[in-house]
């Protein structure tokens, strides 16, 4: 018997999910597409926008157990991170393997090494290393959750989110000042202070404003998405560059060019309302697409491994380049040296990554949802279990 596959009844954040997961993609691949990109640069609100998601569906009161909220989230969380770590791990290991003809083993020290790296940078490998968002949204949920317990009867959304954008912007100033060695012990607390604000906001947008913005007419939904637009443009001419209202390596706290502290706060916003305004006016076309759901349900996936498929089309292109014609451009011994190599044969060529990047890690969870899933979650099984 078949499992049913995940399907989420909120379709705008479906769709905006799965928007933000082929943003980061199409980021990697070096822009194929860039979506309003020279107007609002993927790095300058997308992963505070997964967590203006997580915020959004987030619910913590006075009865909440912490316990059961903590053991939730490190099944939801966690675990799938360490899964998907484990199969970066042993899928970079053959990549390697094949690259450079031998194996490479275990260096002493190494499980330090990586420990230290989770609870710092956050990725595990480097060929996984955006899923150090997954550490940070961790740490930033068991952060939020026992505080607003115990001041829930005197927590008002709004005071609170005053307070989280200050220490929002403190962690933008800490990262810009603090010297390397200071900063990396503190990279994990750096990025709840960063990203709190947006559980607060996402919260907020469910409880007093999702309706407000739902009711707009088409006409003023237009409007807003022109003025912030506007708003990003003119930002841009008072910046030294207008790429500095974005930021590159949240990960370890760098990037941070804008001389202005509250740059990253601004352009998150801004983004995020863009996004949710275009997807919930545009977006209903795509609502009941099964393929937006089946991304928006395995962001994880795409996240973790969506570099590795970059390198595997590249041991492809290494194959034909080394075996049975030279390929134009193709730079072999910088793609044995590195994970993030890709061919600059042709713009066009950077579909070809973005498409296995997304479809690549879609096609091996779907293998696991008939494989492993199949074999130990079975409904027979769920259901003498409950």
């Amino acid at each position: 018997m078949q499992n049913k596959a995940r399907s989420k009844s909120n379709k705008k954040f479906m769709l905006l999910s799965a928007i933000g997961i082929l943003m980061v993609v199409d980021h990697h691949t070096w822009i194929t597409f860039n979506l309003f990109g020279d107007f609002i640069p993927y790095n300058s609100f997308f992963m505070p926008m997964f967590v203006f998601i997580s915020g959004y569906f987030n619910k913590v009161d006075d009865s909440t157990d912490l316990a059961g909220y903590a053991l939730k989230k490190l099944k939801t969380l966690l675990i799938p991170y360490m899964g998907i770590s484990l199969l970066a791990f042993a899928l970079q290991w053959l990549i390697n393997l094949y690259k450079t003809g031998a194996a490479v083993g275990v260096p002493s020290g190494y499980l330090l090494y990586v420990l230290e790296r989770v609870v710092t940078i956050g990725s595990s490998v480097s060929i996984a290393e955006p899923m150090w968002f997954v550490i940070a949204l961790f740490g930033v949920l068991l952060v939020y959750a026992p505080v607003k317990k115990l001041m829930f009867k005197i927590w008002n959304s709004y005071v609170m989110l005053v307070l989280f954008c200050g220490m929002h912007v403190a962690s933008v100033y800490l990262a810009k000042n603090l010297p390397e060695e200071s900063l990396t012990p503190l990279l994990l607390p750096l990025k709840c202070m960063f990203f709190i604000p947006f559980i607060e906001m996402g919260i907020i947008y469910r409880d007093h404003l999702e309706a407000k913005h739902n009711s707009l007419s088409g006409d003023r939904k237009l409007l807003l998405m022109l003025i912030l637009l506007l708003i990003n443009t003119v930002r841009s001419m008072y910046l030294p560059s207008a790429y500095d209202m974005a930021f590159d390596s949240l990960g370890e706290m760098a990037g941070f060019t804008s001389p202005f502290i509250v740059t990253p706060m601004i352009s998150s916003i801004v983004g995020i309302l863009f996004w949710l305004t275009l997807t919930d006016m545009a977006g209903g076309a795509l609502f009941e697409s099964r393929f937006v759901n089946y991304m928006s349900c395995n962001t994880f996936w795409i996240m973790g491994l969506h570099i590795t498929f970059f390198n595997i089309v590249n041991c492809i292109l290494l194959t034909v380049h080394e075996h049975i014609t030279p390929l134009l451009y193709f730079d072999a011994e910088y793609f044995k040296e590195s994970e993030w190599y890709y061919w600059e044969i042709s713009p066009a060529f950077k579909l070809v990554y973005l498409t296995t990047g997304i479809l690549g890690p879609l096609a091996l969870k779907k293998l696991y949802d008939l494989t492993v899933y199949r074999i130990f979650y079975r409904p027979e099984k769920i259901q003498e279990n409950k």
